[in-house]
């Protein structure tokens, strides 16, 4: 192992609290034997989808221009199409969002839910613009049509008209989830207010439902659109229930899932160990995780991603969380053994199957990051040069995850390892710095995780260096 730091040679080494002997009772180490797809296999996948959605929407286009256009003359038809297209444009979208995060897992092993977390967020201001616009013009193109003003028709279409007070109320629920979606807002919420909101998109799409089979002249002329709509409705419906419902709740009943330790890491960063029943079948490696659902009183009812810290044993699985002031907070102490934990997954293509045979490997980590790099790099076969590449604040006693564990594989598995010290804004992180610590990164396969501050910087760097942008793998550790 080679080890350098930009603090002295003497920096205290930190052992951690994890002793030897619960490291070897729990966590041992094994050759994985499932897998993600091959990368070709998750490029058709990924294409494939995206030419499903695209055929989707140009079809609701087509069809609903189509079916108004011979209204055109009409007083307010120009409006009312504007206004009908905008309407199904926008609905169609917003059943794209929530398939994208339906936790399909097909998709989540192509693409990673990290980029279909970052798709769903560049898509929804589109859905709430169109959606807007369908407001706007329907009530213009009956307001034209009837000779009356704007604000006089649209409270008369809420008040007067079925099913437009769901609908209303829908379309207010997907503002402030917009508005609660903007990175400054959402940067000031828990993670549980953030998960709970979102939740209420299920409500809005449900709202509007009843409003366009009720009110959609589209539906009343052609009832062929009609079914297909309700078909894309209940295929939604079905993909969301099974994947985020039934599935987990199955593999719940056949793992039976529960925490066998909970062990103090570093300042604010817990290990948690958990057993089960024919654990070894579960289809995880290293670099993915769940969503982690604990049964106790207060948080049965949430959520909380957490990626594993080490590769899958056949034994137990172990995660790595950090104090981040939500659920986070009160693992160590909240958390007992043989509580039942129901896990939703796994998930994400952040896995050792992207590295090409014999190519060098760049990881690099920012603090608590280290979990899923840790979990990936052990999982690499034997063959290829490791560049581990660890940043932290400093060195202080105590203030580095999984310490003691990085230095013990690195020195058992001939990785060179760095440390990068300071934070993330003041540290430095250029191509310079890092083709220093790692000459090969051009041709190497690179794994990043971190914040998304850290993740620019590095693959900014490593573009600069000479890295193909198609070789830079990240995992984005935020909501």
């Amino acid at each position: 192992m080679s080890v350098s730091t930009d603090l002295p040679r003497n920096a205290p080494h930190v052992a951690g609290e994890v002793s030897s002997r619960t490291r070897t009772a729990l966590f041992r180490r094994r050759s994985p034997s499932h897998g993600s797809p091959p990368p070709h296999s998750r490029r058709r996948a990924g294409d494939l989808a995206a030419l499903i959605a695209g055929l989707g929407a140009g079809a609701v286009v087509g069809s609903a221009w189509i079916l108004t256009s011979a209204g055109l003359d009409a007083a307010g038809g120009p409006a009312t199409m504007a206004g009908t297209l905008t309407a199904m444009l926008g609905t169609y979208l917003s059943l794209v969002l929530i398939f994208v995060v339906a936790r399909i897992p097909w998709l989540e092993r192509e693409i990673g839910q990290d980029r279909l977390i970052a798709f769903h967020r560049r898509l929804a201001p589109f859905v709430v613009v169109l959606i807007t616009g369908h407001v706007f013009f329907t009530t213009l193109g009956y307001a034209q049509s009837m000779s009356t003003g704007w604000w006089p028709q649209f409270t008369s279409l809420v008040f007067d008209y079925p099913w437009m007070v769901p609908a209303t109320v829908a379309f207010a629920l997907m503002v402030v989830l917009s508005v609660a979606s903007i990175r400054r807002a959402r940067s000031k919420v828990r993670y549980e207010t953030w998960w709970v909101g979102h939740l209420y998109l299920y409500l809005a799409v449900a709202l509007g439902f009843g409003h366009q089979l009720a009110l959609g002249s589209l539906f009343a002329d052609a009832p062929w659109l009609r079914l297909s709509w309700i078909a894309l409705y209940l295929a939604l419906a079905v993909t969301v229930v099974l994947n985020r419902v039934l599935l987990p709740l199955l593999r719940h009943r056949r793992y039976r899932l529960r925490v066998a330790a909970v062990v103090p890491d570093s300042d604010g960063v817990v290990n948690v160990y958990f057993t089960g029943n024919g654990i070894e079948r579960i289809p995880v490696v290293g670099g993915q995780f769940f969503e982690w659902r604990f049964g106790t009183r207060h948080w049965w009812w949430q959520a909380h991603p957490y990626s594993l810290s080490a590769t899958p044993d056949g034994r137990s699985l172990r995660i790595t969380v950090k104090n981040l002031g939500d659920q986070s907070g009160d693992l160590a102490t909240e958390l007992k053994v043989g509580t039942p934990v129901l896990a939703e997954g796994p998930y994400g293509a952040f896995t050792a199957d992207r590295v090409r045979p014999g190519a060098p490997v760049v990881a690099l980590a920012a603090g608590v990051g280290m979990a899923p790099v840790l979990a990936l790099l052990q999982s690499l076969p034997s063959g290829h040069e490791v560049t581990l590449i660890y940043r932290v604040v400093d060195f202080a006693e105590g203030s580095i995850p999984l310490r003691a564990e990085v230095e013990a594989e690195a020195a058992r598995c001939g990785w060179t390892l760095h440390y990068l010290t300071g934070e993330i804004s003041t540290c430095r992180i250029d191509d310079r710095a890092l083709l220093a610590m790692a000459p090969h990164l051009a041709e190497a396969e690179i794994f990043a995780c971190g914040p998304a501050g850290f993740l620019d910087r590095i693959e900014a760097a490593a573009l600069q260096a000479g890295a193909a942008k198609e070789r830079f793998h990240h995992e984005l550790f935020v909501f």
